[in-house]
């Protein structure tokens, strides 16, 4: 099981959320919470992820962390934006994240990262008053390795399925390409039965 998350620069991006806030060193421990395998499932819906992590009591706590979902018009231009971009799109079709792609979504007002934990919404049901707490920290660890893997997932916690909309604009991804491996490949360690991840699948089309 890797230690090891925001290896990508976009998975930096999303762990930059973690700056700059530090409250008696949650973040250490929400980092060696999600190194220990405590982060025990994570499933996540549209804009919303959430988690089980097992803390101090006997019932782990359960862990809601909701982004902001894009709209139009700003969407529709946005895409179309990046249609006329082949570099950028090239990458995104190897999985990569061009940085150019963070400039044409904030010059619409989109924000693809967000900037500080506060453009979360975070919950958790430990009795911790802290916002993130330790266990909200070690599922933004988690969800980063994903992320490092796999940058289409962060515009899925926007609700946008931006495969489908290049695939409007002709611009289409080939299945064998785009294949990702499991989240609990990269991860969970597989040992552990009780670790469970649900995400949403990818739509191709050939």
């Amino acid at each position: 099981m890797s230690n090891s998350f925001g290896k990508t620069w976009w998975g930096e991006q999303w762990l930059n959320t973690l700056s700059n806030i530090d409250y008696d060193n949650r973040l250490p421990r929400g980092k060696s919470y999600a190194n220990k395998g405590s982060v025990t499932k994570i499933t996540i819906k549209g804009n919303r992820i959430e988690a089980k992590v097992a803390g101090s009591r006997p019932k782990p706590y359960n862990v809601d962390i909701t982004l902001p979902p894009f709209f139009e018009p700003e969407l529709g231009n946005f895409i179309s934006q990046l249609a006329k971009k082949p570099t950028v799109i090239s990458k995104l079709l190897n999985r990569e994240l061009d940085p150019e792609v963070l400039t044409i979504a904030e010059n619409l007002g989109l924000k693809v990262f967000p900037k500080q934990w506060t453009d979360f919404k975070m919950q958790c049901s430990c009795p911790d008053w802290a916002v993130p707490c330790k266990h909200l920290a070690a599922v933004v660890y988690k969800v980063s390795a994903e992320i490092d893997n796999n940058p289409f997932l962060v515009f899925d916690l926007h609700q946008v399925n931006l495969i489908e909309e290049l695939n409007k604009l002709g611009i289409f991804v080939n299945t064998a390409t785009s294949e990702i491996p499991k989240i609990t490949d990269l991860y969970f360690d597989s040992k552990k039965k009780k670790q469970q991840i649900t995400i949403p699948k990818m739509h191709t089309k050939n």
